[in-house]
């Protein structure tokens, strides 16, 4: 990505975004500089398959940790591809819009698999939430007007969901820390009985 920035910065001689999504660029230069925004920004998507440091992430940060994982890295992925990928390089990312949708369709079905398996609460919400984004990542590269809605209301379900999280499975231990074994959903009864707005508040 810092090498794509700086054959923009050469080749316009500015940093700034309005000139630089005014410039016409040859179709190889922009395949190139689209292949290497895309690097950067699937991770932070996270498209499959540089998606495994989003379960690990939310596994070992707190509550408040998994919150910030949930608002912001993400949209800055979204973010980048419209913002950035999208309107700079639109031959490049015409020629490339099929390869985006087999690997999008194939980590709806993976990850949404692998959700279903899960048994740590936060890895269920970290899974489920790649599934999400790439179904928003098709709806980018289709061109579909509505696709900020869902990037803006992931946003904001997905915070939820971690908190209520958070809310439901800590429990301090002697040290001060987070009793991680009560993650395990199998271990988790009557929620509902005792904390009766968590389970609303965590539907979709």
């Amino acid at each position: 990505m810092l090498l794509a920035i700086l054959l923009i910065l050469f080749q316009t001689g500015t940093a700034d975004l309005q000139i630089s999504l005014t410039t016409e660029f040859s179709e190889r230069r922009q395949i190139f500089l689209w292949i290497a925004s895309f690097a950067a920004f699937a991770v932070k998507v996270p498209m499959v398959p540089v998606h495994i440091w989003l379960p690990e992430a939310h596994v070992e940060a707190p509550t408040a940790g998994s919150v910030i994982l949930a608002g912001i890295p993400s949209k800055l992925g979204t973010h980048g591809f419209l913002r950035f990928s999208i309107p700079m390089f639109p031959e490049a990312t015409l020629c490339s819009t099929p390869l985006i949708y087999t690997p999008s369709a194939i980590a709806i079905i993976y990850t949404s698999l692998t959700t279903s398996r899960q048994i740590d609460l936060k890895k269920i919400i970290a899974y489920s939430s790649v599934a999400h984004m790439n179904l928003v990542t098709i709806g980018m590269f289709s061109r579909a007007a509505a696709v900020r809605s869902p990037i803006f209301s992931y946003g904001h379900t997905r915070q939820g969901q971690n908190m209520c999280a958070g809310r439901a499975t800590h429990q301090p231990t002697s040290n001060g820390g987070e009793n991680i074994a009560c993650r395990n959903k199998s271990l988790i009864q009557g929620v509902s009985k005792t904390l009766p707005s968590v389970p609303k508040t965590k539907a979709p």
